[in-house]
């Protein structure tokens, strides 16, 4: 039964997920709302489509005669769901435009409210169109996509909805973690964790569905540190490589910089959190990307070092420090991470960073060769 389940279901590397939530809508006992969490790019909000395709599924027999379970991604609701023009599944996020922009309750003109919250407009629009009839499934799905950037009052005004649900509605939250919604909110959801997935379930994945070459399959799997969307849309773009390429490169002519060099990453990356704040957390996630492949390095495991280009600046690092030093700045890059996501300055929490990281003489470190054709990568973006 289980390969049959996770036929039309898109989401890989997450088969306990996938069977919990097949077998509510087998039995038609899904819960009225879920929390999808998990690391950026896991397959959070294809997992949270997936659902939106299986509660409104209507399963088309294959040639022997066979219904699939839903989703069977043949019908057409499952189809259109998936090309996003289905009117009873919405998808609500920081760039969902404002349903009222000339009455933005309590916050302003639409003008002059942040773009980077999901508001209390987007709730009451949800709300409004949760109280009609599906107009042409058997339910309503509303995905609230960053659910942690929802405002005070956007997070108040959905605990009505949460609390009293109706029959036909069914309301999805997909977040990083459960820790940055309110417990008043997360208490009136069936929490589903997603984390990361290993690199050879992601490598056959490329290989299987996408059609990649093996040693691409191998390159992008281990590059993707866990984060299947991430290998998907690299095999897509030929440009993604050299863009990881181009963040090693800062990486490293930060940590081989003086301090006047710390600083200026720290503000060229605290200008990017200001403009694409998912970006600029993404960068700083290399850092213990950076880190751990020092630590690879320093033990001879060369097989497990993501940034491969890097392996000789790795080593040379790793024999400039001690195992101790190591884990520290993984450790700061951490608090830095959690400082951000608790709304920290980030200018100073960058800094703060930096002050902390090790000091390595850049004569002892070789850069590839590949990095010169980098040097004019720019900053964060």
């Amino acid at each position: 039964m289980s390969e049959q389940t996770a036929r039309g279901w898109q989401t890989f590397g997450h088969p306990g997920a996938v069977r919990l939530l097949s077998g509510a809508v087998e039995i038609e006992r899904t819960s009225h709302a879920y929390l999808f969490t998990g690391p950026e790019r896991t397959g959070r909000k294809t997992l949270a489509m997936d659902l939106a395709r299986a509660v409104n599924c209507i399963p088309v027999p294959d040639l022997f005669g066979n219904v699939p379970l839903p989703p069977c991604g043949a019908c057409s609701p499952c189809d259109r769901i998936a090309r996003s023009l289905y009117a009873d599944v919405r998808v609500i996020d920081v760039d969902t435009p404002l349903p009222s922009p000339q009455k933005a309750s309590g916050q302003g003109s639409a003008g002059g409210r942040s773009r980077n919250t999901i508001g209390i407009e987007h709730v009451g629009e949800l709300q409004r169109e949760a109280s009609l009839k599906p107009f042409e499934g058997r339910c309503r799905v509303f995905i609230i996509d960053g659910a942690e950037t929802m405002t005070p009052e956007a997070a108040n005004r959905l605990l009505k909805t949460l609390e009293e649900p109706a029959d036909s509605v069914l309301i999805v939250l997909v977040a990083p973690s459960s820790t940055q919604l309110p417990q008043t909110v997360v208490s009136r959801c069936q929490h589903v964790k997603l984390r990361l997935v290993a690199a050879g379930v992601i490598e056959r994945m490329l290989v299987e569905r996408f059609n990649a070459g093996p040693d691409t399959a191998s390159a992008l799997a281990r590059a993707a540190r866990g984060r299947p969307g991430w290998a998907i849309d690299a095999l897509r773009d030929p440009t993604a490589m050299d863009r990881r390429n181009q963040t090693a490169l800062r990486i490293f002519s930060a940590l081989t910089g003086d301090i006047e060099e710390r600083f200026r990453y720290a503000r060229d990356v605290s200008s990017t959190f200001r403009r694409d704040r998912a970006a600029a957390m993404d960068e700083i996630g290399a850092w213990l990307e950076w880190w751990r492949d020092v630590a690879f390095a320093a033990h001879g495991l060369h097989e497990q070092v993501i940034n491969t280009d890097w392996l000789t600046s790795l080593s040379a690092i790793a024999a400039l420090l001690d195992t101790d030093a190591v884990a520290r700045s993984a450790h700061s890059v951490e608090l830095t991470l959690d400082a951000l996501w608790a709304n920290a300055m980030p200018q100073l929490a960058l800094e703060v960073m930096m002050l902390d990281l090790p000091g390595v003489d850049p004569s002892a470190v070789p850069a590839p060769a590949t990095a010169s054709a980098e040097a004019d990568g720019g900053s964060a973006s």
